[in-house]
């Protein structure tokens, strides 16, 4: 019987197959029969997501026509889509979605009471039934409001209010805390409860900010305590890897601690390192909490290189493996140290930032020396029969894992825009010439270009892939003329940006001198046109002047003056007040009668303007 069905459903695959090879399906065009039958904004979130994800702008370009012409709408519409991508506001689930979808249109009073009453009674120990709760509702809105029916939340409401709430709670009740026997569950931001079973399977990661006061290399107190990026194997509790920052991490730094943590310690003989240090790349899921670092595409595009999917913790006490490990930090390490600051203000010592004498350098070699040799090598606190690298060596089937070849691993370092290839196979970057060898043969082309931000002087050269794939390893290149330095990507900004400071000081003292001297000049050649304007005016005025008489009268005046010795008074002299004698009563009666008559005057000029606007009137 069985394989009279198989037969039957191999005639049906050949009959189907037939059919859509006919010539009569192809009169409609297969792309929208590709369309109408997918889920449209599924299909149309997949193709914005793929136009997000272009290397360089010539692909993006053609992918944009390509989106436009698959969706049946114009490119500035999928630009419109693409915004919408990079914001997070473009759905990936199908259907318009309600303004207010998720929410429940009772007043948020009623939503409050029925949460509290459910909360209450958990609290209580006793747990109310959702038929109870819709009970109470009843009771407090007829019997302590007065309302009357259909004024109050109905049995519907309530129970739809109430279901996240009894759903969290027989969550809470099935997931076994994080540490706890043999094997650990933990539980995703969706519900998904995630089970490790063996070592690599689920690797968590987060930051912290460590208590204590670091200096640079010039002894100088820095301003900001430095931040611990940590990687722990979820099965064994045991510290894969970890990085130090002087900044708060992001995605790029959560990169660089997973590269550390995937390949196999390489300290320097200083470090002093004597036991094994556990290593590998996550096998199934790499849980962290919802940060937007954690959330970012760069983590998801070493997820799809390196075949491991990254998942959001439900609540913070889902990450007690990771987050326990900071305490102890704190307890057993930083605590003794110069420079401790404390972790709450009643425990900080009062000369922290005196004492502080370390540097980021020593501390990590002081919590490398930690993790490798104490902290892992510790037993394990669930079964203290076997260390804690036991237990990871054991999870992992009793032998090493696969080291991974470097270059995979040039996907966590961090990525730059494309770049063309110059003369020379030469890369122009930060301010800086690069050149190998083996890019003469690329002149001309877009490659990318990834580097460890911790020795910026050699880049890893890719090709472009227009796949979104990470593209062939071309080579090398490095930094001309600077050999035998070293440099991060930070020093170099740093210097890059005191270089411009400087040459822009320069150039407005520069340009400051040369404003300058054009209005010296335009002040100079001004003052010349005046002169001779004037010398001009002059000339034709004493040329003019040739037929005058003028001259000569003036000439002969003076000669009169001259001869007549009478004297000329120019002004009379001056009279004192006591030799005027007037009375006075006439001066008051002429000033009164220049007043009446001035007064009368007036009314008259008055009296007339008004007949005169008077008659323009009429």
């Amino acid at each position: 019987m069985p394989d009279k069905e198989f037969g039957l459903t191999g005639e049906l695959t050949q009959i189907t197959e037939a059919i859509f090879l006919s010539e009569s399906n192809f009169v409609v065009d297969p792309l929208h029969i590709i369309l109408e039958s997918s889920d449209s904004q599924k299909l149309k979130f997949n193709l914005i997501q793929w136009l997000a994800e272009s290397p360089n702008r010539q692909i993006k370009s053609q992918r944009k026509q390509a989106v436009a012409d698959t969706l049946g709408v114009s490119t500035r519409q999928v630009e419109r889509l693409l915004k919408e991508y990079n914001g997070d506001r473009l759905n990936e689930t199908a259907g318009v979605q309600r303004c207010d979808k998720g929410k429940h249109r009772v007043s948020e009073y009623w939503q409050q009471y029925i949460k509290t009453i459910y909360e209450n009674s958990l609290k209580e120990k006793h747990p109310m039934s959702p038929a109870s709760v819709v009970r109470e509702v009843k009771r407090h809105a007829i019997v302590d409001l007065g309302l009357e029916h259909g004024d109050y939340p109905h049995p519907a409401t309530v129970y739809r209010i109430l279901n996240p709430l009894i759903e969290q709670q027989k969550r809470k009740k099935k997931i076994r805390n994080p540490g706890s026997g043999s094997w650990l569950t933990v539980e995703t931001r969706d519900g998904k409860q995630l089970k490790a079973e063996f070592s690599n399977q689920i690797i968590q990661c987060d930051h912290t900010e460590l208590d204590i006061r670091i200096v640079d290399s010039n002894g100088v107190l820095l301003p900001e305590r430095p931040w611990l990026t940590t990687v722990v194997d979820t099965f064994s509790s045991c510290v894969l890897g970890f990085h130090l920052w002087i900044k708060q991490p992001g995605s790029a730094e959560v990169a660089l601690a997973l590269r550390h943590s995937i390949l196999p310690k390489q300290y320097p003989h200083d470090y002093e390192l004597s036991k094994p240090w556990g290593y590998g790349p996550p096998f199934q899921y790499f849980f962290t909490d919802g940060g937007k670092d954690f959330r970012s595409k760069h983590l998801k595009a070493i997820g799809k290189k390196l075949r491991f999917q990254c998942e959001l913790r439900d609540r913070p006490n889902q990450g007690g493996i990771v987050e326990r490990i900071f305490k102890t930090i704190n307890t057993q390490v930083l605590k003794d140290l110069p420079g401790y600051t404390g972790s709450n203000v009643q425990e900080r010592p009062e000369n922290a930032e005196k004492e502080a004498c370390l540097g980021i350098q020593d501390i990590d070699k002081i919590l490398a020396s930690f993790f490798c040799d104490i902290y892992n090598h510790e037993p394990y606190p669930k079964d203290p029969r076997e260390t804690r690298f036991e237990r990871w060596f054991k999870g992992m089937g009793g032998k090493l894992p696969e080291p991974l070849d470097e270059r995979e691993l040039d996907i966590c370092l961090m990525k730059e825009t494309q770049r063309v290839v110059q003369a020379h196979g030469s890369i122009q970057f930060e301010n800086l010439i690069y050149r190998g060898e083996s890019l003469r043969a690329y002149k001309g082309e877009y490659v990318t270009l990834r580097y460890d931000p911790d020795h910026i002087l050699t880049l890893y050269v890719y090709s472009c892939d227009a796949n979104d794939d990470i593209g062939d390893f071309l080579g090398y290149v490095h930094a001309v003329n600077m050999d035998t330095q070293e440099l991060s990507i930070e020093e170099l900004k740093s210097l890059n940006k005191e270089r411009s400071k400087a040459r822009r000081e320069h150039s407005n003292y520069d340009a400051l001198l040369a404003l300058g001297k054009r209005k010296e000049l335009v002040k100079e050649r001004k003052q010349e046109k005046k002169e001779r304007r004037q010398a001009e005016q002059k000339r034709l005025r004493s040329g003019s002047k040739k037929n005058s008489n003028v001259v000569e009268l003036r000439k002969s005046r003076a000669k009169n003056y001259v001869k007549n010795d009478d004297p000329i008074e120019v002004l009379p002299e001056r009279v004192s007040r006591e030799e005027i004698q007037v009375p006075k009563t006439e001066v008051q009666i002429e000033v009164s009668e220049q007043a009446d008559n001035l007064k009368q005057e007036r009314h008259q000029l008055v009296i007339s303007r008004r007949k005169q606007n008077l008659k323009n009137i009429w």
